[in-house]
């Protein structure tokens, strides 16, 4: 039903009211509680197709992305298109389980094999709740996407907080759905999935290294985990060796400075294995203080052609500079940076060597041309936000979300923007 007919319905009972003197009080009152009644339901009916359009649009172009990765890189025919298309679009829109209310007619596919093109459309509808007093029983959206594929490799550091404040009101499930969810929009299906890789970085108040320990530490280190390390080569991505290794935390400075718990979340060089990505983001634990920085450090080691010597053949990245290639890190907190280990002890002064660290790191980063992503997730420290934001690429690289929803939604933007897409609507 048309809203101005609605409106028309509200002022006719309106006039009616005022040519009809005889009634009383009461009667008055409840003729002038419809139209309010259907006023307020229209708000709510009218809040709840936003909600749903938001999603719906957002879930066409992940799908459309998703599509036309597939068919320029997987050979794929139209119905397996098609079949990768309703996938992502369905995970997108009902994944974050708030618009379960909404009904979607199939998923219209079109694909233009010239262009490596794929259109995505959708009709979907809201069915209402007090504005079914108007004799109105739902709302229609219709929504369409359309991406070409671009065919540049990616080289991506995911820099993941596994802090003991990600145990709180589950946010360490919200950042494993969302890195599950880039992961997976992120790589394509079948052939071509190697041109994309991506690289974990978990950190708290230290990073654990795991197998790579004896390659970047400066002491002996069963335990596998760094911080920072010492000299000209601090905050920089200069490859391991002679005065450049990590530095071990010593028992005397775990004492001093109250910190040196060791995660045992370890990172993950470059791969385009979906599993074994997820499975590594799976078995992720929380716990410890924020050393920020030393998850900004890691991602971007990670994807630094000056690490090639340290990570496998198929982890090693390529140069910087190099045509047709995007580098770039994501990097995300929920906290305070209050843990460094190269000034004095003490939660202030390790919280403003950190930030030094970072702004640093930031500067020498995007010096090399790669993109800067950054995401504030139910962040309460304005310090932290301004690292962040000063730290992104630009204003739109820089991602605020309150709950899960909103960051599955900053990554799955991040997946859109990296993969280099162009969306039109």
């Amino acid at each position: 039903m048309a809203f101005s007919a609605i409106i028309c319905t509200v002022a006719g009972r309106g006039r009616s009211l005022r040519e009809d003197r005889s009634g009383s009080i009461a009667m008055l009152f409840g003729l002038f509680l419809v139209p309010v009644i259907m006023l307020l339901g229209l708000a709510i009916d009218g809040l709840r197709t936003l909600n749903a359009t938001t999603t719906v649009t957002g879930a066409l172009d992940a799908a459309a992305l998703a599509a036309a990765r597939a068919m320029t890189e997987g050979n794929l025919t139209d119905a397996e298109v098609t079949e990768v298309a309703e996938k992502f679009f369905l995970a997108n829109a009902r994944g974050a389980g708030k618009v379960s209310y909404s009904i979607f007619d199939p998923l219209e596919v079109t694909t233009d094999r010239t262009a490596n093109e794929v259109t995505v459309a959708v009709n979907a509808y809201v069915p209402t709740t007090f504005s079914k007093i108007a004799n109105i029983n739902e709302f229609s959206i219709r929504r369409e996407a359309t991406a070409a594929a671009g065919l540049s490799d990616i080289e991506l550091g995911l820099m993941l907080d596994v802090t003991g404040s990600m145990n709180r009101n589950g946010k360490l499930r919200a950042l494993k759905n969302a890195t599950k969810d880039l992961i997976e929009t992120i790589i394509p299906e079948g052939p071509g999935a190697e041109r994309v890789r991506v690289a974990l970085a978990p950190y708290s108040e230290q990073v654990n290294v795991g197998p790579f320990a004896g390659a970047v530490s400066d002491a002996p280190n069963p335990g596998g985990c760094v911080v920072e390390r010492r000299g000209a080569d601090m905050n920089r991505d200069t490859a391991p060796g002679g005065g450049s290794l990590f530095h071990v935390v010593t028992r005397e400075e775990a004492r001093r400075y109250d910190r040196g718990r060791c995660p045992d979340a370890e990172l993950l060089p470059l791969t385009s294995d979906k599993r074994a990505l997820t499975r590594m983001v799976d078995g992720y634990r929380a716990n410890g203080w924020t050393a920020g920085h030393l998850g900004i450090q890691w991602a971007w080691n990670l994807i630094s052609p000056r690490w090639s010597g340290v990570w496998p053949g198929a982890s090693r990245p390529n140069p910087y500079g190099q045509a047709d290639l995007i580098k770039a890190v994501v990097l995300m907190t929920d906290g305070e940076f209050n843990t460094a280990y190269t000034g004095a002890p003490g939660r202030g002064a390790m919280t403003a060597e950190s930030y030094d660290h970072t702004r640093a790191l930031c500067r020498n980063i995007k010096d090399e041309d790669v993109i800067v992503f950054t995401v504030a997730f139910d962040l309460r420290a304005q310090s932290a936000e301004d690292a962040l934001s000063d730290c992104a690429s630009s204003e739109d690289y820089f991602f605020r979300a309150e709950d899960e929803e909103e960051l599955r939604r900053a990554y799955r933007d991040i997946a859109i923007k990296l993969t280099q897409l162009r969306l039109s609507k």
